[in-house]
């Protein structure tokens, strides 16, 4: 969910070092160099030194000084206030223009505005997981890395979560009508999902975890053939796209596939996705391309 207007603008502009002489935001520009007051003092900041909202920089000079350099309040903001202003000499004296540059967090101000630096000062990377590198590999398929990420999240709307909500929905699964619907279940426990995986990790002699995040760390190093363990992530993947679209399908229509069938359209479109990659392969010594192997393993 994304912030309202107004707190995406505030939040975008702190990321501007003003270099002022008395035009700039008091509270809202970063003209201190210690980022906007308003984060220093607090939403009640203004009301606590009494300088409105919107009040300029000119606005806090008395004279030579600033408006609280003769306060004795021991008020915590107040303190802290005074303690981050500059010497007003430097403002009383400027007679140019405000000057303002572009400073993105650790990064030198400049006049150069930088989207990929604003970007990521607004968008800070969290910690990566454990388990990135099955999902966002070179090579994926983007819909069925994306399905396999929002899995990994566990973030689907399976029907054990429909039923934490409230909803009153069956709570069996619908591919092997054997046990509550899960997304450890799903992906691979259930009998039905376990033939379609089971497949293609017994033609390459693997033996993944039971469990959704074991796998998916599994994945990492299942193999040490750089084709195998391509191909098994792509497999893995391709598996829990058309293992999800089979529990939609027939939830939502008549219509049933059976493992077998499952298990062909994966095969189908796995080797739609090594032909270019086997193609670009143009270094790879002769009988060791990525459709070599699949042939060898994985298909008939």
């Amino acid at each position: 969910m994304f912030p309202p207007p107004r707190l995406r603008l505030h939040l975008l502009l702190s990321t501007l070092l003003w270099v002022v002489c008395e035009t700039a935001s008091f509270w809202h520009d970063n003209w201190t160099g210690l980022g906007p007051l308003i984060h220093v003092t607090g939403a009640n900041g203004p009301l606590t030194v009494g300088l409105p909202l919107n009040a300029v920089v000119r606005d806090a000079l008395r004279g030579r000084d600033w408006w609280l350099a003769s306060s004795r309040s021991r008020n915590q903001i107040i303190a802290l206030l005074k303690s981050s202003l500059p010497d007003p000499e430097s403002m009383i004296d400027c007679m140019h223009d405000d000057v303002y540059m572009w400073k993105a967090d650790h990064h030198a101000p400049s006049n150069t505005f930088s989207a990929a630096k604003t970007w990521i000062a607004l968008h800070p990377n969290g910690i990566p997981v454990p388990w990135h590198s099955s999902v966002w590999f070179k090579d994926r398929v983007p819909k069925h890395a994306f399905i396999c990420w929002v899995v990994a999240w566990n973030r689907l709307h399976t029907r054990d979560r429909l039923r934490s909500w409230g909803l009153n929905t069956p709570s069996v699964c619908v591919l092997c009508n054997g046990a509550d619907e899960t997304h450890d279940l799903l992906f691979f426990q259930c009998h039905f999902s376990g033939q379609v995986w089971s497949f293609f990790t017994r033609r390459a002699g693997l033996t993944p975890p039971p469990q959704l995040m074991a796998s998916l760390l599994w994945l990492k190093t299942a193999s040490t053939s750089k084709n195998i363990s391509l191909i098994i992530k792509l497999l893995f993947q391709a598996s829990v796209y058309l293992i999800w679209r089979e529990r939609n399908l027939r939830i939502h229509s008549s219509n049933f596939r059976n493992p077998p069938q499952i298990i062909k359209e994966i095969q189908l479109l796995v080797r739609a996705r090594l032909d270019p990659l086997s193609r670009s392969q143009s270094t790879a010594p002769l009988g060791s391309s990525l459709l070599v192997t699949w042939f060898a393993l994985f298909q008939d």
